[in-house]
C-alpha cells in the first residue's frame, strides 16, 4: 500500500491521556473507513503514565494504518505541527485526547468540504458530559449561551452555519501549505490563532449539527478555574480574538472599577448579573432546583471571574512585552 491511498490522517495530541485514550482511538476505527483508507497519529508529549503503551495495545488491536511519534516540545500546537509534517491523507481531523467523535463525523466532514471548496474546515457541535455531580454541573454552563456566548460548538445550531472557529474540525491538508503551521508561541488557543489565518486567506469554516461529539470535561472546580484562567490568560496574550471573549473581562473589570465608585452600584450590577442567570436557567433551561440554581450560579461566576482575570493578566504580559 502506498500513502497516496490514504484519504484522510486522523491526529490525537497527548500527554497523560491513559484513561482517555483507548475511547478516541475506538471512536476514529469506527467512522466507516476501510482500514487502507486512513491512518491513526498519535503525537505524544512524553507522557509518564502508559498512554503510548495503552495507545501501542489499540492501535495493534485495530490491525490500522498508524504512526507514533515523540513531541519533545509537549505543546499541543507543536505536537500537532509535527503531526501535520507526518501525515499522509487528503484531509486531517484533530479530536482531543478526551474527546469521542460519534459515527459518520469524518465522513460528513469530507463530503461537506467536497460540495464546497471555499471551506478550509468542518466542525462539528459537541456532547458536554461528566461522570460527577459538580462536572454536570459544569457541563451544564459550558453549553449555555449564558455561559459562553455565541460559541455555536458548545451552545449547538440548527442547521450547517458559517462560523468563526470550528471544533474538531475536518480539514483540507493542503490549506495548512498555504497559511503555515500553527503557533508554538501560544500556550493555548492556537485554534483561534489558525482559524483567522485561514479566514485571511479566503477560506470559510463551517459548524454542522450533523457532526456530534462527546466532550468530557473537568470533573473538579479547582481544574474548572485553572482552564478559564489559561483560557482568558492566552486569549488576551494573542493577537486573535473576538468579542465574546473579552465579554469576561469587561465583566470583572465593570465589577472592580463600581466597587470603587458606590458599593451600591457595585451591588446593583452583581443582582442584574444574577437576575440574568438565573432567569435563562429557569426559563429556558428549565431548572428549578434551587441547590442546582446556586451552583450554576456559582461556577458560572467562577467561569467569567477566573476568565476575566485570566485576561486582566494576559494584557499585562503582553503590554510589558511591548514595552520591552
Amino acid at each position: 500500500m502506498t500513502n497516496k491511498t490514504i484519504k484522510v490522517s486522523m491526529i490525537v495530541v497527548t500527554r497523560n491521556s491513559v484513561d482517555s485514550i483507548e475511547n478516541v482511538i475506538a471512536s476514529l476505527v469506527s467512522q466507516g473507513f476501510h482500514k487502507n483508507e486512513f491512518e491513526i497519529i498519535i503525537s505524544d508529549g512524553f507522557s509518564d503514565d502508559g498512554t503510548l503503551n495503552v495507545a501501542k495495545e489499540c492501535l495493534s488491536k485495530y490491525d490500522v494504518n498508524s504512526q507514533l511519534i515523540l513531541n519533545s516540545k509537549r505543546s499541543l500546537s507543536a505536537g500537532w505541527n509535527l503531526a501535520l509534517k507526518n501525515a499522509s491523507g487528503e484531509y486531517v481531523v484533530r479530536p482531543d485526547a478526551h474527546a469521542v467523535l460519534l459515527k459518520g463525523y469524518v465522513k460528513s466532514g469530507i463530503l461537506k468540504l467536497d460540495a464546497d471548496l471555499s471551506l478550509a474546515g468542518v466542525g462539528g457541535v459537541l456532547i458536554t458530559k461528566s461522570s460527577s455531580m459538580i462536572g454536570n454541573i459544569i457541563s451544564k454552563v459550558l453549553s449555555s449561551k449564558v455561559g459562553v456566548g455565541n460559541s455555536l460548538f458548545r451552545t449547538g445550531v440548527d442547521k450547517d452555519t458559517i462560523s468563526d472557529t470550528a471544533v474538531y474540525a475536518v480539514y483540507r491538508r493542503c490549506v495548512f501549505q498555504k497559511v503555515g503551521e500553527f503557533n508554538e508561541k501560544l500556550g493555548r488557543n492556537q485554534d483561534i490563532d489558525m482559524h483567522k489565518r485561514m479566514y485571511d486567506a479566503g477560506y470559510k469554516l463551517l459548524t454542522s449539527p450533523e457532526m456530534q461529539a462527546i466532550y468530557h470535561t473537568r470533573n473538579s472546580l479547582s481544574a474548572f478555574i485553572r482552564q478559564a484562567f489559561f483560557n482568558g490568560f492566552w486569549v488576551a496574550n494573542s493577537d486573535v480574538y473576538h468579542l465574546r471573549h473579552l465579554a469576561p473581562l469587561f465583566f470583572v473589570l465593570t465589577l472592580v472599577s463600581t466597587s470603587f465608585i458606590s458599593t451600591y452600584i457595585s451591588l446593583a450590577a452583581i443582582f442584574i448579573y444574577f437576575f440574568v442567570l438565573l432567569s435563562y436557567h429557569i426559563i429556558l433551561g428549565k431548572e428549578y432546583n434551587i441547590f442546582k440554581l446556586f451552583l450554576l450560579f456559582f461556577v458560572t461566576f467562577m467561569l467569567h471571574g477566573s476568565y476575566g482575570i485570566g485576561s486582566i493578566f494576559g494584557f499585562l504580559r503582553r503590554s510589558q512585552k511591548l514595552i520591552i
